[in-house]
């Protein structure tokens, strides 16, 4: 079935109602201004996209209320006037699908001033979600990516696909960032910033940074048609890359801007020249615009789409960039005018191209467009969508088109623990804990690598197995990221002041460093995604990767999940935490290595006890066999007991497990012991109310 929007909620220094974006925008005005909210003398730039004050006393009001964190309230009163608007009925069947880059800081900078559990319990990027659903009381599954400034794309193609699966009937997708001091702090550092209005593909440079929150309403076309629902637009496709070249900068030949876009159209069965406009990342910085141009020119080599960023209007909104930029386009596609880049007289350098809009293009003659949504973050991260508008709500409805879905095969995994690694080729080591990626694989070393990556790299690598990298893409997971690096970013403004913020450190603060590090260490230049669940990332990055994978989006993935021994995170769970990752090595389709059979992933929302037995018994008449299966692991950190459920439905020999000793997340531990068996069966339960069911099936005769 196909993704369409049919809502868009928007909170943001343009305005918070399509009207007022249309009108704002429209008459070409900016919503950048001089920052109020804080002393900005340390700083080269003092101008920002910056939401209204009356707004943000609602805001800070639902933040006191809840007890959570301001980036939680932002998305939570935003999503409150998007449903004012779009009324859903039954909220036991929508999921949340966010993106945020740095969501929670603000809660961990004052844990780090006051100390108090309960601000740094509110840090995790994956609690917003669970804020979200606990406010508004929706029981669908909750993906949190925290793939930097592509985070909300990351988010809005992950909701299409969960749309086309037909396992729930709405998702809100999209992204949230506020303001923050400490990250304003970090660009400063790296003397990214502009002092003036940024103008992207103008011949000054420098950004502006923003902050929004922007969530659609994502549902099948039959079912919007069916309800005489207005549709924004329908996602028709999507690509997702990683430039493995450097962990702030892009690639500045823009070839993995080049390998999103033509996958995305790829996906969309479309040719370049069927593109009429691009919404483009356009920062306005020296190492964007250029390289996103030649992206650009790399697809459709001297035929470019009309051309335009959003962040001359509205700032660089971070993890909710991608969403707000594409809400911008959509309002005004609806209006039938696409707007120009802000402010935009001469063109730099490199980008001398009429393509490029100085002025609005109105659509009077044009009833059905395609138009691209790309973005571009740190680590490398990239996403295009590709979107069909019709300009007179005319949208034809889905016919039944069965196509086999691909298997998904395990030919390997790798883990990395303490002083120990091992591999299903039967590789099996000592790690010097004190420099573990030296200790192994020396060439893949650098300066000030925090441990989770190079962990994370080592079980990598195990699992890649010497295979060509190129092609191969990567699916990572973490809850927290690196929280010394986090730790020694605040340090540094706390001991030298926020003008000499660590422009070291600063790039680890956002989570989906170590997957672009993990990418630029080995070539891994494919479909790239980095995500947050708190304790079911293995559950989470295996569904993920299981999607693409039996939709053929891709062929062959890395998936890991990575944590970091550190004092803030044993703090978080209540219990030591390890050093630790691990790494399947998946494809779909059979080779000599082939293992095991990914056979199914589910990911499934409950609301309480009783409603997680009932989800759990429809889920396992779905997988069926109970006879066949050597064995059901459970990993259960709730107090629903579910034993008697599964002797019930017939299935035995079952390895209950209610503590996982050093590991948040046990789930790829677990089955990597147990592939060797015919059928397996992990069930695993996690106090966010989230039930994660994935079964495997031995391929060795």
């Amino acid at each position: 079935m196909t993704a369409v929007i049919t809502g868009i909620g928007i909170t943001s220094s343009c305005g918070n109602s399509d009207d007022e974006i249309n009108h704002h925008i429209g008459l070409g005005s900016s919503g950048i201004s001089d920052i109020t909210y804080f002393d900005t003398n340390d700083f080269i730039g003092k101008k920002a996209g910056s939401i209204d004050n009356q707004i943000w006393d609602h805001v800070k009001s639902i933040s006191r209320n809840r007890n959570v964190d301001i980036s939680s309230a932002l998305s939570i009163y935003t999503i409150g006037k998007l449903l004012s608007n779009h009324h859903i009925k039954d909220h036991s069947r929508v999921a949340i699908s966010l993106g945020s880059c740095n969501g929670g800081l603000d809660s961990f900078t004052k844990y780090i001033e006051d100390g108090r559990l309960s601000d740094l319990k509110n840090y995790p990027v994956y609690k917003q979600a669970s804020d979200i659903a606990d406010y508004f009381g929706f029981v669908g599954p909750k993906y949190t990516f925290n793939s930097a400034c592509a985070a909300s794309g990351n988010a809005i193609t992950f909701a299409s696909d969960l749309i086309e699966s037909d396992d729930i009937d709405y998702v809100i997708a999209g992204g949230c960032d506020p303001m923050s001091k400490w990250v304003l702090a970090g660009f400063n550092s790296l003397r990214a910033l502009n002092s003036e209005n940024c103008i992207p593909y103008g011949k000054d440079y420098g950004l502006n940074l923003g902050e929004a929150a922007t969530f659609f309403i994502i549902e099948s076309k039959n079912q919007a048609i069916r309800e005489n629902k207005k549709i924004y637009g329908e996602i028709v496709g999507y690509g997702l890359s990683n430039d493995a070249y450097h962990p702030t900068a892009p690639d500045k030949d823009g070839k993995g801007i080049a390998t999103a876009i033509s996958m995305a159209l790829e996906n969309s069965s479309l040719e370049p020249n069927d593109i009429f406009y691009i919404n483009s990342h356009g920062t306005g910085t020296r190492a964007n615009d250029l390289a996103e141009y030649n992206g650009f020119k790399r697809v459709f080599k001297d035929k470019l789409p009309f051309i335009s960023s959003m962040k001359g209007y509205a700032g660089h909104n971070l993890g909710a960039a991608a969403s707000t930029e594409l809400a911008f386009s959509l309002i005004g596609i609806n209006n039938k005018v696409i707007y120009p880049n802000y402010g935009l007289k001469e063109y730099r350098e490199g980008c001398e191209d009429e393509q490029i809009l100085k002025h609005p293009v109105f659509l009077n003659d044009q009833k059905d467009i395609y138009i691209l949504n790309n973005n571009a973050a740190f680590g490398g991260q990239n996403v295009a969508i590709v979107l069909h508008i019709n300009l007179e709500n005319n949208y034809s409805l889905d016919i039944e088109d069965v196509v086999e879905d691909k298997k998904v095969y395990i030919d390997g995994w790798s883990q990395a623990i303490n002083d120990c690694y091992s591999s299903s080729e039967n590789r099996v080591g000592n790690i010097d804990d004190k420099k573990p990626l030296k200790s192994i694989y020396s060439s893949l070393y650098k300066r000030r690598m925090n441990a989770l990556t190079q962990y994370s790299i080592i079980a990598a690598k195990l699992a890649l197995n010497e295979e060509q990298s190129d092609d191969f893409g990567l699916i990572y997971g973490t809850p927290f990221g690196s929280l010394n690096s986090t730790e020694k970013y605040v340090n540094s403004i706390q001991d030298h002041g926020f003008s000499n913020a660590s422009g070291a450190h600063f790039p680890d603060l956002v989570l989906n460093s170590t997957a672009g590090r993990i990418c630029q260490s080995l070539g891994l230049k494919g479909f790239s995604s980095s995500c947050s669940s708190g304790p079911n990332e293995g559950g989470k990055t295996l569904s993920l990767a299981f999607e693409a994978l039996k939709q053929d989006r891709t062929k062959k993935l890395l998936v890991g999940i990575g944590q970091e021994k550190s004092k803030f995170a044993s703090k978080l769970i209540q219990k030591e935490v390890c050093n630790y990752a691990s790494f399947f090595n998946l494809k779909n389709y059979r080779t000599e290595k082939t293992i095991a059979e990914l056979v199914s992933v589910k990911i499934k929302g409950f609301m309480d006890g009783e409603d997680l037995l009932k989800k759990l018994k429809l889920s396992l008449v779905e997988i069926g066999d109970f006879h066949d299966y050597s064995k059901v692991i459970v990993l259960n950190n709730t107090n629903h007991d579910i034993y008697h459920v599964l002797k019930e439905t017939g299935f035995g020999n079952i390895d209950y497990i209610n503590e996982n000793d050093n590991l948040i997340d046990e789930s790829f531990n677990r089955l990597m012991s147990n592939l060797i068996l015919n059928k397996v069966l992990l069930i695993s339960i996690t106090d966010n109310h989230e039930l994660a069911l994935v079964s495997t099936k031995n391929m060795e005769e």
